[in-house]
């Protein structure tokens, strides 16, 4: 797995983690901010009704009350006009509602008729709500918010009509009856002001403002993984490969000749090795070692010696073939790995490059010449077997007195 598939995937790993994270605490930030704007808007409406309560009871209920002898008109009622106005404040809001649920009411439309509401208002009487009583709760259920606020009580006036009933208006009695509405306290909850708000339209503002974050977060991500990818490629990368590719190059190639040490030799040698035996084909080796290379230090200098090896690397290089390969395996010895190639062509190749040496020293002196030996692979032996073979036929051909080529022709296969 390459350098960039594995930041790429510790990247994407990383962003994907990241949107995640990001999605989930956004998710929940823009739910909590729709809920709280819900909650925002059911306490104005209740604030609304509230207010509508308060001026009706100062202001229009006093103008209806003209004694005991005048007819009780229900329009005057507070709790009355808070509802009939917050219902036609609602109409342009489906779903919105504002009601008062009462245990005792004296109307029975307003009776508290839910046992779950019914069970809230005895939480409130018997001081189990963890709320004051100016305070409101807020509950959810069945995909709609309702908000609650205690009625208490706190007015002598309300006890005209809902202390005893003996007391009453008798209008009133006549209109709602002598059995219920009666004997409340002061200071006693009855009941509650409560305002609905459905969630669903608050629900489809948060889908919507959650859509509008998670696409333009996913396209600035891209972006950022497209620029990353980008500076990592001119930044990391291509310094990386040209530092890999100069490290490698020192690991594989002798420095002085520019051709390969002995170490990749060997690597190639095996890879040619599995090649021939696979294909069946033949695989030859040719060592050379350059004559008296020693007097040329000593007579010439160094500098000269590595002169004449780096044009022997060149001379040599220019007679190949495009895969044969050429190494520098020891000072002045070298070795070339001939793929299909058989001791015949080894040969032929081997007497070409001993002239154009010869020639070349004799333009170009001090005069170098080189002795070559020659084997081919039987296909079963190792690479290091082969190799020595070669080098033996090349100290034979130093021993028949330089300058020529000789052919380990002990074992070979026929083609």
């Amino acid at each position: 797995m390459s350098f960039r598939t594995k930041f790429n995937l510790v990247l994407l790993l990383t962003f994907g983690l990241a949107l995640v994270l990001a999605t989930a605490y956004f998710r929940n930030e823009v739910q909590q901010a729709t809920l709280d704007e819900v909650k925002h808007e059911a306490r104005l409406s209740l604030q609304a009704a509230l207010a509508i309560r308060s001026y009706s009871s100062r202001h229009v209920k006093k103008r209806l009350d003209l004694g005991e002898d005048a007819l009780f008109n229900p329009d005057g009622v507070p709790a009355f006009v808070a509802m009939e106005t917050m219902r036609i404040l609602f109409e342009k809001y489906p779903g919105y509602q504002y009601s008062e649920a009462v245990l005792n009411p004296l109307n029975l439309t307003n009776e508290a008729q839910e046992p779950w509401i019914r069970e809230i208002i005895e939480n409130y009487r018997s001081g189990k709500t963890p709320y004051a009583d100016a305070e409101v709760s807020t509950h959810i259920r069945d995909q709609t918010l309702h908000l609650f606020r205690p009625i208490k009580i706190t007015d002598a006036s309300c006890m005209a009509c809902h202390g005893r009933v003996e007391d009453a208006p008798l209008n009133m009695v006549r209109i709602y009856g002598d059995t219920h509405g009666y004997g409340w306290k002061l200071g006693e909850i009855v009941g509650l002001q409560a305002v609905t708000v459905p969630l669903d339209r608050a629900r489809e503002r948060s889908a919507a403002a959650f859509g509008s974050f998670l696409w333009p977060m996913v396209a600035v991500l891209l972006l950022m993984f497209a620029a990353l990818n980008i500076l990592l490629q001119y930044w990391v990368i291509n310094p990386l490969s040209a530092q890999n590719f100069k490290l490698s190059h020192q690991a594989t190639t002798d420095p002085l000749t520019g051709v390969m040490n002995r170490r990749s030799f060997m690597d190639h040698f095996q890879l040619e090795m599995e090649a021939a035996r696979y294909k069946y084909e033949p695989l030859s080796v040719l060592v050379f070692d350059l004559d008296l290379f020693k007097t040329v230090n000593d007579t010439h200098g160094h500098d000269k010696g590595d002169l004449v090896l780096r044009d022997t690397a060149s001379l040599v290089k220019a007679g190949l073939r495009s895969n044969d390969k050429l190494a520098r395996i020891g000072g002045e010895e070298f070795a070339l790995l001939l793929p299909h190639t058989t001791i015949a062509g080894a040969k032929g190749l081997a007497e070409n490059l001993r002239r154009l040496m010869e020639q070349q020293s004799i333009q170009n002196p001090p005069r170098t010449t080189g002795s070559f030996g020659i084997a081919t692979w039987d296909g079963r032996e190792s690479r290091e077997s082969l190799l020595k073979r070669a080098d033996d036929a090349m100290y034979a051909a130093k021993a028949a007195g330089r300058n020529c080529v000789v052919v380990d022709d002990s074992v070979h296969r026929t083609n």
